[in-house]
């Protein structure tokens, strides 16, 4: 048996241990983010009605896995997706080498009294176990390094269960973000294996991460395939196309094997990346804007503003967003040495529903203004969303509709903090300055989960 001055000496030790593991932790970037999301208090469930008088929207987080691989790019790109399409975030993350911030959404219904159900209750549970063994199955791959948080939203109307909240997730997903660098690309985009090499260079990253500071964005020329019956073709073209050269993407567009995206949905998209210009460029150039131009780009994380959480389902997300890019000043430049390809998939349920209410709401709107401001379809109020943003940027008083959780993590997380104390990208001063004395004091009393690193954190 030990002597007794030798167990002291080891329980000392132990003691300093304890309280190393708990500094460490407290101060883990996964612990912080998770902390900073479960101090905003639980929000009620989400009703229609909720939507339609615009009220931000405010996930849960049931659990966040964050790569412990050392990142290797400067440049973080964000997603956000449905537990579904963990599939399209795998093809994804094998395109990019560098840091990727993945939010994950599941929705869940209500129980009627204010709570979930067991059938719920074993979705999330299910959920959680896939998504943990899809991020450990990352940690192993040559690819990205993976933050991912498991967020989910408890819904008490059916129709809920179909109109993702987009806009909140990507919002997430950039919180998460640690480089000053970032690219909101959506999850069924793949990034061409050249921006990676790109980035591999430090007089590159210098350049970049000047000009963005300086308010102009870089543009990255999106394409997809055509539609194929079998999409399991379609993703090979796709694959092959992020993987060549850019001399040789030229040559699958003239093969018609990919095309300029939304080609013949909607031009107006992207026609101001002028296409043709770009295979020839060989220096970044810069572009116009119209009020329908919708591209993917690399932005500085501390200017580029928040999506405007009103959205949800389908239509004018990303485009509304980009108006807003334009009305704050930033310049677009179109970077000639990335692109990213589109993975094709199938129609949501609110893109569907979204396109089949259109066309009537569009004659209302037409024959009777004063009743379509009346009208709550799903392609009413993305209209009026719209609109009403529009109207707000024109008089120079648009500000995003950002949930709480996103300003209190903004105002409270280490990363976030910058040492010119400048505004926050959702430009909302007071709500931000009540938001930062609120994340100061949740820091000063040492709130911070447990755990941390790509073992999972609760």
């Amino acid at each position: 048996m030990a002597p007794r001055g030798a167990w002291l000496v080891l329980a000392a030790a132990l003691l300093v241990i304890g309280f190393s593991s708990s500094a460490s932790a407290s101060t883990d970037p996964a612990s912080s983010y998770i902390s900073c999301l479960n101090d905003q208090g639980t929000p009620a469930q989400t009703t229609y009605e909720d939507f339609v008088e615009g009220k931000p929207t405010r996930l849960l987080l049931r659990k966040a896995w964050w790569s412990e691989k050392a990142p290797r790019l400067q440049l973080t790109v964000v997603t956000g997706l449905t537990s579904s399409r963990l599939d399209q975030l795998e093809a994804q993350c094998a395109s990019w080498k560098g840091p990727l911030s993945a939010a994950v959404y599941i929705v869940v219904r209500g129980d009627g009294a204010g709570g979930m159900g067991e059938e719920a209750r074993g979705q999330l549970e299910k959920a959680e176990a896939d998504a943990a063994e899809f991020h450990k199955k990352m940690e192993v791959a040559d690819g990205c390094q993976l933050d991912m948080s498991l967020l989910y939203e408890v819904v008490a109307d059916d129709v809920m269960t179909m109109l993702l909240p987009i806009n909140v997730m990507r919002n997430y997903a950039l919180v998460q973000a640690r480089t000053r660098l970032v690219a909101m690309v959506d999850v069924d985009l793949l990034l061409s294996a050249t921006l990676s090499t790109w980035m591999e260079s430090k007089d590159n990253v210098d350049y970049l991460q000047r000009e963005c500071a300086a308010k102009r964005v870089f543009v990255m020329p999106a394409f997809e395939t055509p539609h194929n019956a079998d999409q399991a073709v379609a993703h090979k073209f796709a694959g092959d196309a992020v993987a060549i050269d850019k001399k040789g993407l030229e040559e699958m567009v003239g093969k018609r094997l990919v095309h300029q995206f939304a080609l013949y949905l909607f031009r107006e998209g992207h026609n101001m990346t002028e296409y043709n210009k770009w295979f020839a460029a060989d220096k970044p150039y810069q572009v116009g804007w119209t009020k329908d131009y919708e591209p993917w780009f690399i932005t500085d994380r501390f200017l580029n503003p928040f999506y405007d959480s009103v959205f949800r389902g389908y239509g004018w997300n990303k485009v509304t967003h980009v108006n807003n890019v334009n009305g704050q000043g930033f310049t677009f430049m179109v970077h000639p040495s990335a692109w990213i390809v589109h993975r094709q998939h199938g129609r949501s349920g609110a893109d569907k529903m979204y396109q089949s209410q259109k066309k009537a709401y569009e004659a209302e709107a037409k024959a009777d203004p004063k009743k379509a401001e009346e009208n709550t379809s799903l392609a009413g109020m993305t209209h009026r969303f719209r609109n009403k943003i529009l109207a707000a940027l024109a008089e120079g008083s648009y500000a995003p509709s950002v949930d709480d959780g996103v300003k209190g993590c903004v105002a409270s997380l280490p990363w976030w903090q910058r040492e010119d104390k400048g505004a926050a990208p959702f430009m909302e001063d007071e709500s931000y300055d009540g938001a930062r004395r609120r994340g100061r004091r949740l820091m000063l009393r040492g709130h911070g989960g447990g755990g941390g690193g790509g073992g999972g954190v609760a």
